[in-house]
């Protein structure tokens, strides 16, 4: 009887000590890494990541739209194995949250807002925006008003236009540093010395190069 008993009681060892311990997480966060909240896309396919956590064995997504305070659908609400997903929204404003599990405990949400903006803009990188005035290497004196102006750049929203002393190689100071909605710029009272000016064309995704001619201002 007592040999009976005592083989019971190391069964009951032996098999208490093949019982695993599961990791509390739920003091745990998930990093996100992308969408970064508050961020605007101009994709419409976006791929949700974040960072793994430690002894997690899945991870719940949720997507709302606009958010989760004031949801009109939730878009989704998936449970993964893997640290990304993607999906394809249409262009609004939404609001994403996952969280980590595993079989006795979970974390808190981490949630991010993203907004998707289709953009229509044209690619312009290859253009050239065409210098009109002043000519290269042009000789003004001090009290002279300088007019700038340049060619029109389809599909360019505005122009960055700069000038700089002696150039831009070796530029010892930045004159003039706008964003302008025009083809034209004026500038006034310039000291005696040389400089160069350049404008490029943008729009919300695209930019040209930069066009440069130089002037000098004498006394």
């Amino acid at each position: 009887m007592k040999r009976g008993l005592y083989l019971f009681i190391l069964t009951l060892v032996f098999n208490c000590s093949e019982i695993v311990e599961v990791e509390n997480i739920s003091d745990d966060t998930v990093s996100i890494l992308a969408p970064a909240d508050t961020s605007v896309l101009t994709e419409t396919n976006v791929r949700f990541s974040w960072y793994s956590v430690n002894d997690a064995e899945r991870y719940k997504l949720q997507i709302a739209q606009p958010d989760f305070e004031n949801a009109l659908i939730i878009l989704e609400d998936t449970t993964l194995t893997k640290t990304d997903f993607s999906k394809a929204l249409n262009s609004g404003d939404y609001e994403w949250r996952v969280r980590a599990e595993n079989s006795d405990y979970q974390t808190g949400y981490s949630t991010q807002s993203f907004r998707v903006s289709e953009s229509d803009a044209v690619d312009i990188s290859d253009e050239d925006v065409i210098l009109l005035a002043p000519a290269n290497a042009v000789i003004f004196n001090t009290t002279d008003t300088i007019n700038f102006s340049w060619e029109t750049v389809l599909n360019a929203e505005n122009y960055t236009i700069q000038i700089a002393t002696p150039n831009f190689a070796n530029t010892i100071e930045i004159i003039e540093n706008e964003v302008v909605n025009s083809i034209s710029f004026s500038v006034s009272n310039l000291e005696a010395q040389d400089y160069e000016w350049r404008v490029k064309a943008q729009n919300s995704e695209y930019e040209t190069a930069y066009s440069i001619q130089s002037f000098t201002v004498e006394e």
